[in-house]
This record gives C-alpha cells, sequence and structure tokens, in this order.
C-alpha cells in the first residue's frame, strides 16, 4: 500500500470537497482519501465507499502523482 503523508491542508480540502465537489464519481475519490487520511483501514474504506481494491489503488496513485 502508497504511505501517502498528508498535510493539514489537504486533509481539509478534502474535508470540504468529498461534499462539495460536482461529481458525484470524484465524491467518492474524495471521500475515500479522506478516509485514508483519517486512518481507517483499507477493508473498511473499500466497505464504506462501495469501492474495489483496483479502484482504491488508482485513486491512491492518481493523488500521489498529482494527476
Amino acid at each position: 500500500m502508497l504511505k501517502i503523508p498528508f498535510s493539514e491542508e489537504d486533509i481539509e480540502g478534502l474535508r470540504y470537497w468529498r461534499f462539495q465537489y460536482p461529481d458525484p464519481r470524484v465524491q467518492v475519490r474524495l471521500e475515500a482519501l479522506y478516509l485514508r487520511s483519517q486512518g481507517v483501514a483499507k477493508c473498511e474504506i473499500l466497505r464504506l465507499c462501495g469501492i474495489s481494491k483496483a479502484s482504491f489503488h488508482r485513486y491512491l496513485v492518481a493523488y500521489a502523482t498529482g494527476a
């Protein structure tokens, strides 16, 4: 699993945009990242967000690379 350091600024942005972003698919991505920043276990994130392991990994890689 990727180790991504989340700054306080990053966490604040995730906290805001996970509900405010106009595209619901992006909201799910932001929610998954926010939960990860809060130390929630991967299996719980997958269950809560209704996503696959592959999707979650893609979200982490995209966030880490800035894509």
